[in-house]
């Protein structure tokens, strides 16, 4: 399990030694253990479907018929892949998005709470009492898109100067950037490396939780999906470094070349928003940050626990035809049981 490499490994009883080269990379391709019967990839990635599942009880032989956001974005539309999907319900938690697409003929939005803050709290995940160090996520790149300006000698000496109750200061790198081997080169600048690993991994959520609650900071050059995470938990976050820019290579869903810093005006508007707030270093959580990411994790939601369960099965039962396919692939004895206790 991609657990065992932080739980059991030496090096890693205490996260800010970092790990080796061989536990970065192993984290990252260790066996893939999505779901046998994923439908939508982004509803099953980051640990989303094994979160969605517990928290609505639904059982995990059985696919998740609907479609969620990618992260916790600062953005409010749907972008083509999403709103081409032949999913008729789309999970989201952004405050925005689900009055922008309210009249979509063909798909309900609909506005959740995060499943990874609902998994959070039933599976009691807190915080280190005594947390150390600084977590830096690293602006992650894909195959399709890449960051520039986030890896200069001037950030890493930012970094290197912060003051001593932010120290030590650790790297976080995602799957991607493991994978193309960025690791190596970034041992140069002499700080520990840690990642959260494999993002098809049902663990990852867990191994994101272990990883994160045992420091006292988090930062980045910019905001990330990470910022609500650590924050919801009670971390401190700040923004550290200038801006990078994305650079879109193959990425259909949006313009080649430099992407716009905003999309639109709901973006800009949520983006000086978090410059506000995280800017400036500070030693616990305000009111003001917490209230920021708690709205962008759908936390004010209305919709309850048994409502989502109800819609996880009234999409599977829509879809029987995708049903009976997927059905193939698994063991029908737990399916037949399961369905004479209902």
């Amino acid at each position: 399990m991609v657990l065992a490499v932080m739980r059991e490994s030496p090096n890693l009883k205490d996260v800010t030694n970092g790990m080796t080269d061989a536990e970065l990379e192993f984290a990252c391709k260790a066996k893939i253990i999505w779901s046998r019967v994923q439908v939508y990839w982004v509803s099953e990635m980051y640990s989303f479907g094994k979160c969605l599942r517990y928290w609505a009880r639904f059982p995990r032989v059985l696919p998740i018929n609907v479609f969620s956001d990618h992260g916790v974005g600062l953005f409010s539309q749907l972008f083509p892949f999403e709103l081409e999907s032949q999913a008729n319900v789309h999970f989201t938690w952004h405050p925005i998005k689900e009055r922008r697409y309210k009249d979509l003929a063909d798909k309900k939005v609909i506005r959740i709470i995060h499943p990874w803050v609902s998994y959070r709290r039933l599976r009691g995940i807190m915080r280190s009492k005594t947390p150390n160090g600084t977590l830096v996520f690293f602006s992650h790149s894909t195959s399709q898109q890449k960051w520039e300006g986030h890896d200069s000698e001037t950030y890493f000496k930012k970094l290197r100067e912060l003051p001593d109750k932010f120290q030590p200061v650790v790297l976080c790198l995602h799957m991607h950037d493991i994978n193309t081997g960025l690791h190596k080169g970034l041992r140069r600048h002499g700080f520990p490396i840690v990642t959260a690993g494999n993002i098809n991994s049902t663990d990852f959520v867990d191994l994101f939780y272990d990883l994160i609650k045992t420091f006292a900071y988090g930062t980045s050059p910019s905001y990330g999906s990470q910022v609500a995470y650590c924050v919801e938990l009670g971390i401190p976050y700040f923004f550290l470094g200038e801006k990078p820019k994305m650079i879109n290579v193959a990425n259909t869903n949006l313009p080649l070349g430099v992407v716009p810093e905003h999309y639109d005006k709901y973006h800009e508007e949520y983006g000086k928003k978090a410059e506000e707030l995280f800017r400036v270093p500070v030693d616990a959580v305000t009111d003001g940050q917490r209230a920021f990411v708690e709205s962008l994790l759908g936390m004010d939601s209305q919709i309850t626990r048994w409502q989502v369960s109800r819609i996880l099965w009234r999409e599977l039962f829509c879809n029987w035809r995708a049903w009976c396919i997927v059905a193939k692939n698994v063991s029908v004895r737990p399916l037949r049981r399961l369905l004479r206790t209902r």
